[in-house]
């Protein structure tokens, strides 16, 4: 164990109490002054290489094998350990940046570091020296600050910033901080972050980023299957990671119209229907293909949604800090057990109407109408339930983005499996959410029926 020189600075301010003590009237009316250390241990940082061995790839930490089973994390970061996961995945730097990488550490977990590489389609312009210049002296300040954490895993330098891009230019700036990495940091290796496997990204990549060790790809659930054949006809020779899936997108829907009502709402599975892709991903399209250059994956997303379309769409926890079902899935994907109390189930979207019709029935009501809704859920531990429903409009969010508190004064009890509610009385989308919960173990599931007010 090595020890930080805090320790003399300790012994100078021990010698100043001695003086001090000798100096006063009152042997305890001396000053004591506030604590601005403590005398911890520093550990060593993670060695983190990867190794082609009879043709397939791994990572390894510290020279023992390492497989990624990780979470994209926005909240309860620690959590992720609990559940059987091993690395947290971040996206960019921020003032929480060095008390996430603690609580990992904490919680014995390492980190997948995000580089925000800015976006051409955000209005960037990488033909620009000067930006581009200001933008890597800007990673490199944040390389050289954390480097030598202890949770650190690897640098993910930027994440989708091709998404819609023209500029090739990027792929070099990417490489120019590849390449600082590599000078000042040999721990720990380099990945960039993909909106698709798109064959012809992954080619420019490997010519005009060389620095970069590990390629990753966010991809869900209907693409997911073709993520293997695109890295393997792209002739990516290194290893690769799945960092982020889930169910299919918002952005994904025309392959199922049925669930596009006719005023353009989408109808969200339920919370079981999700954990069971969540699982079925994990399983056929992920560790399965170990021993294709897949080293891991990052679960999307562990915490609860902040923007998007729909911000029940994704989540593996409600804002009251409760798991969903597929919390419950990623465990017994990760350790090959479930937990010792699991989510409640609301089986499909069966079981969830309103006005007796089910979600995909474009539901239709008056200004100020009766309506009626119902669910039936159960408890795979026979736990008791309790019902929280609420009504929200159609895109709008709360001040952090996440989803809103329910439009008061339309649901008679809210607390019941079966309610009835007035319809709002302004026109446009609307969502009747419900959330069922187990109180004493903290778990929850959830449906949505989306409808349109006249």
């Amino acid at each position: 164990m090595k020890y930080s020189i805090v320790n003399m600075k300790r012994a100078t301010l021990s010698l100043l109490g001695i003086l001090l003590l000798f100096s006063c009237n009152d042997r305890y009316d001396y000053p004591i002054p506030t604590p601005s250390f403590e005398e911890t241990p520093l550990q060593e940082v993670a060695k983190v290489t990867l190794s082609n061995e009879n043709g397939e790839w791994k990572m390894f930490v510290d020279d023992e094998e390492f497989y990624i089973n990780g979470a994209c994390t926005n909240n309860y970061y620690g959590d992720v350990a609990n559940f059987g996961g091993n690395v947290i995945r971040t996206y960019g730097i921020s003032d929480d940046s060095r008390r996430i990488l603690d609580e990992a550490q904490e919680a014995g977990l390492y980190v997948n570091f995000g580089l925000y590489m800015r976006r051409e389609t955000d209005g960037f312009d990488y033909d620009n020296e000067t930006a581009v210049a200001q933008q890597l002296a800007e990673m490199k300040e944040a390389i050289d600050r954390f480097k030598d954490h202890p949770a650190l895993l690897c640098w993910s330098i930027g994440n989708e910033a091709e998404a819609s891009y023209t500029n090739l230019k990027l792929w070099t700036a990417v490489n120019d901080v590849a390449k600082y990495i590599k000078e000042v940091d040999p721990n720990h290796p380099t990945t960039v972050a993909l909106s698709n496997s798109d064959v012809t990204k992954i080619q420019h990549i490997a010519s005009m980023a060389p620095e970069i060790d590990m390629l990753s790809i966010n991809m869900y659930a209907p693409s997911l299957p073709n993520l293997l054949t695109n890295i393997q006809a792209a002739g990516w020779q290194k290893p690769y990671m799945v960092t982020e899936f889930g169910p299919r997108g918002t952005w994904q829907m025309n392959p199922e119209p049925t669930r596009i009502l006719e005023w353009g709402g989408l109808v969200e599975q339920t919370s079981t229907e999700k954990a069971e892709i969540y699982r079925a991903a994990y399983q056929d399209h992920i560790i399965s293909n170990k021993p294709n250059g897949c080293i891991g994956s990052f679960v999307f997303v562990w915490g609860y949604q902040r923007h998007g379309a729909v911000l029940t769409w994704y989540g593996l926890y409600d804002k009251k800090g409760y798991t969903f079902p597929a919390a419950d899935e990623m465990q017994y994907v990760w350790t090959g057990t479930y937990p010792a109390n699991k989510a409640p189930v609301i089986q499909d979207r069966d079981a969830i109407v309103m006005n007796e019709s089910k979600a995909e029935d474009n539901i239709k009501v008056e200004k100020n109408s009766d309506n009626t809704a119902s669910v039936v859920a159960t408890d795979p531990d026979g736990d008791p339930l309790t019902y929280d429903w609420m009504i929200m409009k159609e895109g709008t969010a709360s001040a952090d983005g996440s989803l809103p508190d329910g439009i008061s004064g339309l649901i008679t009890d809210n607390t019941q499996p079966e309610i009835s509610f007035k319809a709002p009385a302004e026109t446009g989308g609307y969502r009747l959410i419900v959330f069922v919960r187990d109180d004493a173990n903290k778990k929850v599931a959830s449906a949505v029926i989306p409808f349109y007010v006249n």
